[in-house]
């Protein structure tokens, strides 16, 4: 079993009250090894810090218990994903400009972006995977397996979403 930190984040089904409630269903739930943050009243970011034996494992057992807390929550985002060079380079302890600069002179073997624009974001794995087998730097193996689980969690999320909206448009 290993330690596993993520982030979590719902919409909830309506706008909640007193956030001391939400805290205590959640803590009722499993959700003991989480971090809420409450800032928008119907929204929820959670950050687990959870043991289990794989990082999936650790994903799937947290939005259950989060599920199971508060009816109607809908899963927006895993993290640690999508990542533009600031959060990679905070997530490394990196400088953003050593980040600029990987991604600028290691054209054309650095990872692709999944979007272009104003930031580029990447998955965070393929850049951990390409710092690891390109430039031969030691990176958490724990950080890697976490960023590729919260991206199958967040492409299931987004293909549920999207079969939705088909749903909604063929009627």
């Amino acid at each position: 079993m290993s330690v596993y930190e993520f982030e979590l984040i719902f919409s909830l089904a309506e706008p909640f009250g007193d956030p001391d409630d939400i805290v205590n269903a959640l803590f009722e739930a499993g959700c003991g090894d989480a971090i809420a943050g409450v800032g928008k009243r119907d929204r929820i970011a959670l950050s687990f810090s959870r043991d289990a034996a794989n990082a999936g494992s650790a994903m799937a057992s947290a939005s259950r218990e989060v599920r199971n807390a508060l009816a109607g929550a809908e899963l927006i985002e895993a993290k640690p994903d999508l990542v533009n060079l600031s959060d990679m380079a905070e997530i490394l302890g990196y400088t953003r400009q050593n980040m600029q600069k990987h991604a600028a002179n290691a054209a054309p073997s650095f990872p692709a972006p999944v979007h272009v624009g104003a930031p580029d974001v990447w998955h965070l794995y393929d850049v951990l995977l390409w710092l690891r087998d390109e430039k031969g730097v030691a990176v958490e193996e724990g950080l890697i397996e976490t960023s590729l689980a919260a991206a199958e969690v967040n492409a299931r999320a987004q293909s549920e979403r999207l079969a939705i909206q088909q749903r909604r448009v063929a009627v």
